[in-house]
């Protein structure tokens, strides 16, 4: 028997329900189970600066999502590649850029080169929240001490830190930490705030938010514009 612990006990005694559960409860607890997990791993996904533009770009000439899978999976939506590759990546973007307000597309589309950058970082960031932690852990603290650089090592070390805080991270394989740690960095200097000066050592760029690209960051991740306004 299952018993579930729910506000409708009897006196002395809990209401039991025999397996399976009712759907609506199989419902309520796989949504507690989604809702617990806090850290999702930067592994199988990419920054996608082009594929995300050319996309923004085909919605603003009157495309929708329908033609553009069918564009991806006859492989001419984003050059030369297998359908299957496309597909993923149109599948990647769309869960990014899907629901965005009109304005944000577009300045995907036809933002400056920093606007573009800094808007996809944010949309990147409102799915994984170790990046934004990376960011206000070890980023942010290292500008204001006046040491503008960080180093594989300072990512390393911020993993095994999570890794002893949250449950998430510490079930994560020591693949899936490798390939985390390497993007942590790497996805950063994809949005223009860190730049390689020697293997393993990146220097911090400074980031002069523009009122537009302050406002649509703000709108995707009111937090990342926070962390991003503190490096300057």
């Amino acid at each position: 028997m299952t018993v579930i612990d729910a506000p409708w006990r009897k006196a002395g005694g809990m209401t039991a329900f025999p397996l399976p559960l009712p759907p609506v409860f199989s419902l309520l607890l796989s949504l507690r189970t989604l809702m617990t997990v806090r850290y999702a791993a930067l592994t199988n996904v990419q920054f996608l600066m082009p594929e995300t533009t050319l996309t923004a770009l085909e919605l603003q000439g009157g495309e929708t999502w329908a033609s553009l899978r069918q564009a991806a999976r006859e492989a001419r939506l984003y050059g030369p590649g297998k359908a299957n590759s496309q597909l993923t990546i149109l599948t990647a973007v769309k869960a990014r850029v899907a629901g965005l307000e009109p304005e944000l597309v577009k300045l995907l589309a036809s933002g400056s080169l920093e606007e573009r950058q800094l808007l996809n970082l944010a949309l990147v960031t409102r799915q994984k929240q170790v990046l934004l932690d990376f960011l206000a852990e070890v980023v942010v603290p290292a500008w204001q001490r006046l040491h503008r650089h960080v180093t594989d090592a300072d990512a390393r070390a911020f993993l095994t830190h999570k890794a002893e805080q949250e449950a998430d991270v510490a079930a994560w394989t020591p693949a899936t930490m490798q390939k985390t740690r390497g993007n942590l960095t790497r996805f950063l200097q994809d949005a223009g705030v860190l730049k390689e000066v020697r293997k393993g050592e990146y220097e911090m760029v400074a980031q002069y938010l523009t009122p537009t690209i302050k406002e649509a960051v703000s709108q995707v991740s009111p937090r990342l514009a926070l962390l991003l306004e503190q490096l300057k």
